[in-house]
């Protein structure tokens, strides 16, 4: 009996031990909670005793005793974005008047992003240095290795003008450094295979299709002759830009069989285009497709009207023909001209479908005129191309990717996919890639070879725009339009037959 009872008493405080120790633990783990967002959070625990433990726990908050020192162990920083941007435009020499509107136009989108929205997804702020390309492919290369090795910025960011995007580019592509085109069109930039090049802009080649679809469709009919009773004549600068445009013209023409009956290339430096002229007053074309920058365009308007050359409907392809300068220079003259760009300020507001870009697209042209003393044209618009840089692209990159490394940016590139009526210019962004390169929605239903780009918007397409009255106006697609077409020039035009 004796001998009963000792057991139970040794059972007995065998059991209050165990509920002792099972007590202990249980307060111990109920002040070992602590949650960052919701995560398993591992906790290294200092309590009063003579042991320190480590635990994982997905846990609710609750307060910890005083006595206690919590030290997390595994959480994962925030990583720090630091967005440094180089806006790489000339600002001087020949092309200086288009160059600064658009690095004007790019600079204040980055302002309006910062300013109203807060930066990149509200939180980062983006710092940019500005760069002059003076104008010169050489100048443009050194100064894109100075943007990437001396001031650090993580993209580059250009540059109007094809000499300067071909130079400049090559160095991005070198150093790994995202470039980011906002301007230049020759079609070949985006031909040569690089990794690390976007371009967010129409290409030359569609430029020169899209003023062809405009004379066969709209041009023909308003002058009351069948399309292949035309005479269209093709005058373009020798560089990249005007080369690439006017192959356009020339294949697509031949395509919609309309008669060329003059095509001639000139250089964008010369002094005297009156030999050209007098070549076209002979050709007596119904139609003018000229391509070619500020001083040349302005040349060739002043020589023509001295030399007596007349024509029914003269059309530009952006550069000289887009620029608020060129209408400055030649006033009325250039009433009424065309002009193949992408759209400018002065589209069909409804055709832009989401009310942010529509209120970044309003306080735009405030901010502009409020800068340059005069309303936004086509290539300073062209400034907000750098628009899904911001708002779609560096946001995928932190938040998918953790970083804007250079190959994050293009990774998250290569995922945009904004339908039309999303951007600023009507259309929508998708970048051809890598492992899939692919023309343009013009290049697929004009082009007899398809071109196989990489880094191109293949959904960007030119417009038809029309100087009235000082502003560059879309006239044609029909829903991007703000207005109707006049043809042909009307009576009293200097240049009217």
């Amino acid at each position: 009996m004796i001998s009963q009872n000792k057991a139970i008493t040794t059972l007995n405080i065998i059991l209050i031990a165990i509920i002792i120790i099972l007590a202990i633990f249980t307060a111990y783990f109920a002040y070992s909670y602590y949650t960052v967002g919701g995560r398993v959070i591992p906790l290294t625990i200092t309590v009063p005793t003579t042991y320190t433990a480590t635990f994982t726990y997905t846990a609710s908050p609750v307060t910890l005793p005083a006595t206690q020192t919590v030290v997390p162990t595994n959480i994962t920083p925030t990583p720090v974005i630091k967005i440094k941007i180089g806006l790489l435009f000339p600002l001087t020499g020949s092309l200086a008047p288009l160059g600064t509107d658009q690095a004007v136009g790019t600079k204040l989108a980055i302002d309006i992003v910062n300013d109203i929205l807060g930066g990149v997804m509200g939180r980062y702020k983006v710092e940019y240095i500005l760069a002059d390309a003076t104008s010169d492919p050489t100048k443009a290369a050194s100064e894109a290795e100075r943007l990437i090795t001396v001031e650090k910025v993580n993209i580059i960011v250009g540059t109007y003008a094809s000499p300067l995007l071909l130079a400049a580019s090559e160095v991005a592509e070198r150093y790994k450094v995202v470039y980011y085109e906002v301007g230049a069109i020759t079609d070949s930039a985006t031909l040569r295979g690089f990794k690390y090049l976007l371009r967010n802009m129409p290409i030359g080649g569609d430029f020169g299709i899209e003023s062809c679809v405009f004379v066969h469709d709209v041009v023909a009919k308003a002058l009351n002759k069948k399309p292949e009773e035309l005479r269209i004549a093709i005058i373009h600068e020798d560089g990249p830009y005007g080369t690439s445009v006017a192959q356009g013209n020339e294949a697509t023409c031949k395509k919609l069989g309309l008669n060329i009956v003059l095509k001639e290339a000139y250089s964008s430096s010369a002094t005297d285009l009156s030999g050209l002229i007098l070549k076209l007053k002979a050709a007596k074309p119904d139609v003018l497709l000229h391509t070619g920058y500020y001083s040349d365009v302005v040349l060739f308007f002043r020589q023509a009207q001295e030399l007596g050359f007349k024509v029914p409907v003269i059309i530009g392809h952006g550069a000289g023909y887009g620029l608020p300068a060129t209408y400055q220079a030649l006033g009325k003259a250039f009433d009424y001209i065309f002009n193949i760009d992408p759209p400018s300020p002065w589209l069909n507001p409804e055709a832009i479908k989401d009310p942010l870009i529509r209120q970044i697209h309003e306080e735009f042209i405030k901010r502009f005129n409020a800068t340059r003393g005069y309303l936004p044209g086509t290539h300073a618009y062209m400034g907000l191309h750098i628009l899904p840089l911001l708002l779609d692209i560096l946001p995928r990159a932190i938040q998918k990717y953790g970083s804007i490394s250079s190959d994050a940016i293009m990774m998250a590139a290569w995922e945009t996919d904004i339908p039309d009526g999303y951007t600023e210019h009507g259309y929508g962004v998708k970048f051809a890639r890598p492992d899939h390169p692919e023309d343009t929605v013009l290049g697929k239903l004009y082009r007899d070879k398809p071109e196989l780009h990489i880094g191109q918007n293949i959904r960007a397409y030119p417009v038809v725009l029309q100087w009235i009255g000082g502003r560059v106006i879309v006239v044609y697609p029909d829903f991007l339009a703000l207005q109707k077409p006049v043809i042909p020039l009307p009576p009293g035009h200097p240049l009217a037959p």
